[in-house]
């Protein structure tokens, strides 16, 4: 019960947080949104985890619990890869855009 009360007020403290950055412009409507419902979804099955049984069954997983865990796994491997292919492609533009500086500025010793 304590993780359940725990799950549900961190879930609202982070829809709150999301509509903040959102009025801050510091997260578009979009990511605001989605990352809205990924928390309401948390507390939907903070208060019924039954239903993610039915989910399981459906997938092929033994217990809903155990669905929630892959399906953790998979979007933080996903996520990891996309920040890497992210960070690798920032990195690039600044290499670029450095040289292009040099290339317009160059100093004299």
């Amino acid at each position: 019960m304590v993780f359940k009360i725990f799950l549900i007020v961190f879930s609202l403290y982070a829809i709150a947080r999301a509509k903040k950055q959102y009025e801050k412009r510091e997260a578009s409507w979009y990511w605001a949104v989605v990352w809205s419902f990924m928390w309401v979804v948390v507390i939907a099955v903070a208060l019924m985890p039954q239903a993610t049984d039915a989910v399981a069954a459906f997938a092929g997983v033994g217990r809903g619990a155990d669905l929630l865990v892959y399906l953790a796994v998979i979007f933080l491997l996903y996520a990891t890869y996309r920040s890497m292919v992210h960070q690798q492609k920032m990195s690039e533009d600044i290499t670029e855009l450095v040289r292009k500086i040099a290339v317009d500025r160059p100093e004299r010793p």
